[in-house]
């Protein structure tokens, strides 16, 4: 066979694509163990990986809780940990292995996804621009539940939609993966346990009237589903659906008319959607926290100076018009639409896009969190293509490919600016603080601990609120890796045994970052006898 003769007949698209996923890989493995996120909820996933692997404990029938509730979610996050745990060992980076793989494997899924909509060369765009979208770099580069949302639901959409479609032709690749994506996806989150059921249900009636043959392949989907939360079915009966009532427990105290009022709700749900849309596409703006009504007012918002505020508000211009323009054109484009396939393929969805922004109707007002809306992640993409290929059509000449590319090329240099920035930090090791916290950070934090605490094999630690809540299981976790123990001190100092090291984790005296969340020991009564400081944190050895 004559191998020249063979990369001949791959097309320029393929390889464009191929460029486009190297880039992607690079962005989300590259110092992927070093530079990773790791909270208390990785340092609470690799502890119970490992009791599950050694034989300390029996494989979880539950998840992860869903936010700070009693609720919990199905245990495939930890499923997906547990075999890479197998695979690799049990480490922080090995628990991160699926959620990174689902990371990449979106990148070329999305390109698929926008080509049933839009044409390749506008696909493979906007593929490019996902491929270095900060947030899904981020997202790829640690473990925790909601980061391979954007792999299962694309691929839900992509098999949904081929299954309304072709109806009881559908072929049984496609019915197994609206099965696996289905099963997965409701354990993935909140958002996405009620609006998947809601949408796959009365698709199942519709579908099942329409074409009574189709019965087969839809008992096919859900015997799959419910086989991959085997585990959650099994504790519900032993526990006398217990869960499930914490479940509509959640349900009953996230009322939309509850304390905010349903009109403020509405126009948070709005603001929350356009930040996403600005977040995912731009990476502005950087906050997480979905925006309130007190962050439009310069005073109250927070922010260091007029400037930040400023890109702030230019986020949500931006992402404001990417969400209205994206469903006028979308619902425009289904109107004029003559293709069936790509008629089903936009109401499924348009459907999805609605559900969602139902669901988290309620929730934005209970501190929501822009990452909820990653079911969701692919509406902007999908609105700048719809963008895009209408000015095609409206502007003259050569201005209607040089204005999608410069704005293409405006989110991409944002983006990448944002990734270099968070680099330098990671690099220079000074990302952490108390809210982030890098994994090769904690673990010099964790090495000055146990140098300054020589020869004893255990320390107690202190700290603000803030700090304790974020270091302290993650500093359990790493300490015991090396054999040393950090125990919690109590409320009274006086009531650590004499002789045992005592340290106070807060901000290093060598930042002159300020933060709301500073503590000094100071503050808490305390004594300080000595100091190391690691990048943003400083441990302050503390006499008793």
């Amino acid at each position: 066979m004559d191998t020249r003769k063979v990369f001949q007949r791959i097309s320029p698209r393929i390889w464009i694509l191929a460029a486009i996923v190297i880039v992607g890989v690079f962005l989300r493995t590259y110092r992927f163990s070093q530079w990773m996120y790791f909270y208390p909820d990785q340092a609470r996933d690799v502890m119970l990986v490992g009791d599950v692997l050694s034989g300390r404990s029996s494989w979880p029938l539950l998840g992860p809780i869903a936010a700070s509730t009693p609720f919990q979610l199905g245990p495939i996050t930890y499923y997906f940990q547990i075999a890479s745990g197998a695979l690799f060992g049990v480490s922080p980076w090995s628990l991160a292995v699926p959620d990174l793989c689902f990371g990449i494997l979106a990148i070329p899924f999305l390109f698929v996804f926008l080509k049933r909509i839009l044409a390749p060369a506008t696909s493979l765009a906007l593929a490019g621009l996902y491929a270095v979208s900060f947030p899904a770099v981020r997202y790829s580069r640690f473990a925790w539940n909601s980061n391979s949302i954007p792999f299962f639901i694309i691929l839900f959409l992509l098999s949904l939609s081929e299954f309304l479609r072709t109806k009881s032709r559908t072929a049984w690749a496609w019915v197994v993966a609206l099965g696996v994506a289905f099963g997965v996806g409701i354990q993935l989150h909140t958002v996405l346990l009620v609006s998947l059921p809601l949408m796959i249900f009365p698709t199942i009636v519709f579908s099942i009237r329409s074409d009574p043959k189709t019965w087969k392949k839809w008992l096919a989907v859900i015997m799959i589903a419910i086989t991959l939360n085997t585990g959650q079915i099994v504790s519900e009966t032993r526990t006398e659906f217990q869960n499930t009532r914490y479940f509509f427990s959640v349900l009953d105290t996230r009322s939309p008319h509850e304390s905010v009022g349903l009109a403020q709700n509405l126009f948070l749900d709005i603001v929350c959607h356009a930040q996403a849309n600005a977040l995912f596409t731009s990476s502005l703006p950087k906050d997480d926290t979905c925006a309130t009504i007190t962050s439009f007012r310069y005073a109250t918002g927070g922010y260091p100076d007029r400037a930040t505020y400023l890109l702030f508000l230019a986020g949500i211009a931006f992402g404001l018009m990417v969400f209205v323009a994206g469903i006028i054109l979308a619902i425009h484009r289904l109107r004029m639409e003559r293709d069936e396939q790509k008629r089903v393929f936009l109401w499924t969805v348009l459907t999805s896009a609605t559900l969602t922004f139902l669901v988290m109707l309620p929730v934005v007002g209970h501190n929501g969190q822009v990452r909820y809306l990653l079911p969701v992640f692919f509406f902007p993409f999908l609105s700048l293509g719809l963008i895009a290929e209408y000015a095609s059509r409206r502007f003259p000449g050569k201005f209607r490919l040089l204005l999608p590319v410069f704005i293409l090329i405006i989110l991409i240099a944002l983006n990448v600016s944002t990734i270099v920035s968070e680099a330098q930090l990671s690099a220079a090791g000074i990302r952490s603080n108390a809210q982030y916290i890098i994994l090769d950070e904690l673990e010099a934090v964790r090495d000055a601990i146990i140098s300054e605490s020589a020869p004893a094999p255990e320390a107690y630690l202190y700290g603000g609120e803030k700090y304790m809540q974020n270091y302290l299981k993650p500093l359990i976790y790493s300490s015991s890796q090396e054999n040393f123990t950090i125990l919690k001190g109590r409320r009274d100092i006086g009531t650590v045994p004499a002789g045992k090291p005592v340290f106070f984790i807060a901000q290093s005296l060598d930042t002159s970052v300020v933060s709301e969340y500073n503590a000094s020991p100071e503050a808490f009564g305390l004594t300080v006898e000595s100091y190391r400081g690691v990048g943003n944190i400083g441990i302050y050895g503390i006499r008793h």
